[in-house]
């Protein structure tokens, strides 16, 4: 059936929180969502503009005392009340805000005044509240935004000093999309309880909490300032304007601020009425109304699930981490990052893959924890938590909760408890459908393969011995309906092998073939249940023997709904020990929210401890191939690669403007050897017939193209380069240039270098943490960068070859002559000396004006030298040429003078002196 076309949208949110409300209130949050929702979606069928749906909702919202907007604002440090809104129309790219309201009944409707006026686009504080006099706005007492609930938090929190600020929920947004096409965004909120009297946040600010333009709109809740700082929303539709996604970009611009560890979320709608939330919190509540879905109003649960700063392992294809509402210490979550809308919905392949990953991380968390054992739980989305079972002994011993639970229904978690018995008659009717659906018929297999007098539980029922409800088979796995369990179809799947109850310490052979039959039992469960997807637990501490439970999940059926509510958030109970089940519910927030990135990067470097070295499978080119398809390592340098890529195009066209220069793979005009001072070897080829060379740096070619867009500070190129030489530690045959040139001189250099390493670096440290950490250990070394450029107030420190030789660690392993045995030519600092210079600045440190002699004749003389001095610099980092920069010679005369100097045969580089003649421009490269 083909879909509808969408003539209009809306999505409201009631604001993101950790603190969990109880069962009450979030039903209560949940119908005056729907209620205020189906006001709007007849204004929105009536053909009511996007400005106006959103004015009409949010001041439907501050009216409601549950919200943190309006009646129901968060208490000032001084127990009163300062309120905020911002309004954006995204067709005409209007914008209004007030701030610091004390008085106005609906802060929104003053935003909306401001936006109409237009001579302004925030007005603040007592001058807000006179406008709204002036307009004849509602005015009410400043007691009027005061509720009991809001109250008793400040009294026990902010009044007697447990806190000096906190962050309470309830901030509202919404963004429309009208039948004319048209975005609209707007916010309202009271702000953070405790604040100080004048605080402005980022709900009314346009590209902080809130943006809107003709293709997108944008809408923030959580830490105010954080989301001030980091811009939020500009962020998103930053991200969605490079090509990004709706989903990704959100996600990007959530992952970036996350790493803050305070709780943050984002709704976003495009122009088609794509609707994209993300959250970091405990809670974000939201309603959804469109012409072509049902109506949805949802609390949605984190959906960051960890945090970066938790993460303690990640390659292409899954990232796990400490979760920070963990039900007992050490609780992880592991998220996949395949594009499946469920676990089993993987091939098998992918499934098995995540899985051996899972088991190897389990040990990881095992040795960390002190720990013997430890479960897993999932939902069957991405998510899969692995638990660790403190208290327990290393013999074991069964332990089993003597709570029962069942559902019909999912109730927005599973759990390893056991359910009361199914009566017999039901049991064997879904055992038979599920037999139907999979074409299982008897008589079936009891053959055991183990000990024939074995008397445990499952091997009795392997061989036939015990009444069951069987459902699918293979000549090494069974699985059957356990008469306990907590829903419909609750399925056990055991091998005929007796093996330990312990899945992830069996050996790999029998676990991938365990998880193998999972992957096609749990599909079939799907198929039979006509669910979307199945839980998976492995526990083992009810019978000694191998089992993993499979539980469909049976959610509500949406056809022909007209809305949809989801079920009320629950929270487990922090337990110190095993109590003998497991859930899917998260536990309470984290306590001691630093322990968990330390015990992140502890487990972290455990686990790179045996993963940092490249497979070396180049040594074998037969193999190569193929093992750069399957070995994590290459996958990792992949999206190194593509990051370096793309954050160094962002960092040069859209921070700086510069224009990019396609540039040749092959060159007449070398750039090396070019006499004294060039010390690499160029490759030649013979092609079409002609000889030339294969190019490593295109300088030349970048000199000449600046000179050709005369309207651009700077050009650059990304490109591969060639060296002739033997590699070795400072050099590679195959490698690739990063490399610009720029109007300017050579101190202008390396305060654009400097950025630009800022910039790549943040950038990568942020969105490649675990490819980076695997072959280097950790990423302290960038963090120390960054660090020391911060405190060097922007800066790195510089230093001249002739100041690093007189330091008296430089001993005479430290420098050499620039040509062996010819003190006239100068000298070099050697690697040994590099390292020396590295650790007396404590870190990166700039060579600078080197020998002239000892570098190539196009770097510009430094003034005063006699000739003996080269304008250029090299970036002390770490191993091998990393990064380097010079000035290049204005006039001609001063090109000529150095190919002379550094004895290079004028001719082949005579259009090089005579594009200066043209055009005499200082650049550096």
């Amino acid at each position: 059936m083909t879909p509808r076309p969408l003539r209009w949208a809306v999505v409201i949110h009631g604001g993101c929180t950790n603190t969990l409300f109880d069962p009450e209130v979030q039903r209560d949050i949940q119908d005056n969502l729907a209620t205020i929702l189906g006001t709007v979606e007849l204004a929105l069928k009536e053909g009511v503009q996007a400005k106006d749906v959103v004015v009409k909702t949010i001041s439907a919202l501050e009216d409601c005392p549950l919200f943190n907007a309006g009646k129901g604002a968060a208490f000032t440090l001084d127990g009163g009340h300062e309120l905020e809104a911002g309004l954006v129309d995204g067709h005409s790219g209007s914008y209004g805000a007030v701030s610091c309201l004390t008085v106005t009944k609906n802060p929104i409707l003053a935003a909306d005044a401001v936006l109409y006026r237009g001579n302004h686009c925030m007005i603040a504080g007592s001058a807000a509240d006179d406008l709204s006099r002036k307009l004849g706005l509602e005015i009410v007492p400043n007691t009027y935004f005061s509720t009991i609930s809001r109250r008793a938090f400040w009294e026990a929190n902010i009044r007697i000093g447990h806190q000096r600020t906190a962050w309470e929920a309830g901030t509202v947004g919404v963004i429309a999309l009208d039948s004319h096409g048209h975005i609209a965004v707007g916010g309202s909120t009271g702000g953070i309880s405790g604040k100080d009297s004048g605080r402005v946040g980022d709900t009314a600010v346009l590209g902080a909490g809130l943006f809107a333009d003709s293709k997108l709109g944008v809408a923030c809740s959580g830490a105010g300032d954080e989301i001030f700082r980091h811009l939020l929303a500009t962020k998103v539709t930053s991200h969605h304007s490079h090509g990004l996604s709706l989903e990704a970009a959100t996600h990007k611009a959530l992952s970036q601020i996350s790493l803050t560890g305070k709780p943050c979320a984002i709704v976003a709608m495009d122009k088609e009425g794509m609707v994209s939330i993300q959250s970091t919190s405990r809670l974000f509540s939201t309603a959804l109304g469109s012409s072509n879905q049902p109506s949805t109003v949802h609390i949605h649960q984190a959906t960051l699930p960890v945090l970066p700063q938790h993460i303690f392992y990640s390659d292409s294809h899954l990232s796990a981490g400490l979760s920070q509402f963990p039900t007992t210490q050490g609780q992880s979550t592991a998220v996949l990052k395949h594009s499946a809308p469920s676990l089993f919905s993987l091939e098998q392949a992918d499934f098995l893959r995540a899985m051996i990953t899972i088991k190897s991380l389990q040990q990881k968390l095992r040795a960390f924890y002190g720990v013997n054992r430890c479960a897993l739980i999932t939902e069957g989305n991405h998510p899969i938590s692995m638990i660790p079972l403190h208290g327990l002994s290393e013999e074991w011993k069964p332990v089993i909760g003597n709570a029962n639970e069942f559902h019909e229904e999912f109730p927005g978690y599973i759990t390893s408890k056991d359910g009361p018995e199914m009566d017999k008659d039901r049991q064997e009717q879904i055992a038979f459908s599920i037999r139907a659906e999979i074409g299982l018929e008897e008589p079936f297999n009891y053959q055991f393969q183990g000990e024939k007098h074995d008397s445990n539980l499952f091997a009795r029922l392997v061989r036939g011995e015990l009444p069951q409800s069987r459902i699918w088979e293979t000549d090494e796995h069974v699985a059957f309906l356990t008469p306990f369990g907590n829903t419909p179809g609750f399925t056990v799947l055991v091998p005929r092998a007796h093996l330990t109850s312990d899945i992830f310490s069996i050996d790999d052979n029998a676990y991938l073939k365990l998880l193998a039959a999972a992957h096609t039992v749990g599909r079939h469960l799907i198929s039979a249940f006509h669910v979307s997807r199945c839980g998976m637990i492995f526990e083992g501490f009810e019978i000694d023997y191998a089992h993993i439970k499979l539980v469909p999940i049976h959610e509500t059926h949406l056809l022909n709904v007209k809305l949809i509510t989801t079920t009320v958030v629950q929270e487990a109970s922090f337990e110190e020990t095993y109590q003998g089940y497991i859930t899917s519910l998260n536990g309470p927030l984290c306590k001691d929210i630093e322990s968990l990135s330390a015990d992140a990067s502890s487990i972290r470097r455990t686990i790179l401890s045996a993963r940092a070295k490249a497979p070396r499978s180049w040594v074998s080119p037969v193999d190569h191939a193929a093992a750069v398809l399957t070995e994590p390592w290459y996958s990792n340098l992949f999206a190194a690669q593509d990051s370096l890529f793309h954050s160094s195009v962002n960092f040069f066209k859209h921070r700086l403007n510069y224009k990019y220069t396609f540039v040749p793979a092959t060159t007449d005009a070398i750039s090396s050897p070019m006499g004294l001072g060039s010390d690499s070897v160029p490759v030649p080829i013979n092609f079409l017939g002609q000889d030339t060379h294969l190019a490593d740096s295109m300088q030349f070619a970048l000199e000449y193209s600046l000179r050709i867009a005369d309207d651009s500070p700077g050009v650059y190129y990304i490109s591969t380069s060639f060296r002739g030489e033997d590699p070795d530690a400072m050099h590679l045959n195959q490698f690739h240039h990063v490399e610009c040139e720029l109007i300017g001189d050579f101190q202008k250099g390396i305060s654009v270098a400097e950025k630009y390493l800022v910039s790549v670096i943040s950038a990568m440290t942020r969105d490649l943490c675990g490819p980076i950490q695997m072959p280097a250990g950790s990423i302290d070394h960038l963090d120390a960068f960054l660090e020391l450029h911060r405190s060097n107030s922007g800066k790195l420190p510089q230093i001249t070859v002739e100041e690093a030789l007189s330091l008296p660690q430089m001993d005479h392993t430290c420098w050499k002559h620039a040509v062996q045995g010819d003190p006239k030519h100068g000298h070099c600092i050697t690697r040994a000396g590099e390292v020396k210079l590295i650790e007396h600045f404590g870190g990166a440190v700039w060579l600078t004006e080197m020998d002239h002699l000892s570098v190539p004749f196009y770097q510009a003389y430094v003034e005063g030298s006699l000739d003996k001095k080269a304008r250029c610099a090299d970036l002390l980092l770490g191993n091998g040429e990393v990064l380097g920069l010079g000035e290049r010679h204005v006039h001609a005369s001063d090109v000529l003078r150095a190919l002379d100097q550094h004895k290079v045969p004028t001719e082949p580089y005579t259009w090089y002196s005579e594009m200066r003649e043209t055009k005499p421009i200082q650049t550096t490269g």
